[in-house]
């Protein structure tokens, strides 16, 4: 699955399920810090939408996510990656 897949079906699940960027962004960030690494990230992935992703594509949804360089998602990139 690519970059572009992984954030059309979170889009798909937030307008399914009724969701906010901030609900999904809360579900994600399991650890509480206001970002998500790459654990989280995978485990996210897998556990809304169903599909595991490799560490790369990983890696790769969050540089393409990634605006401020701290190789981790904020609630505002994730926001404007799903917007």
């Amino acid at each position: 699955m690519a970059t572009k897949e992984a954030l059309v079906k979170l889009r798909d699940l937030m307008k399914d399920s009724g969701k906010s960027v901030e609900d999904l962004f809360k579900e994600i960030d399991t650890d509480g810090d206001g970002t998500i690494n790459g654990p989280e990230l995978y485990k996210g992935i897998k556990n809304l939408v169903g599909d595991a992703l490799s560490p790369s594509q990983i890696s790769l949804i969050i540089t393409a996510l990634d605006t401020n360089g701290d190789n981790r998602i904020d609630a505002l990139e994730l926001r404007n990656a799903l917007s």
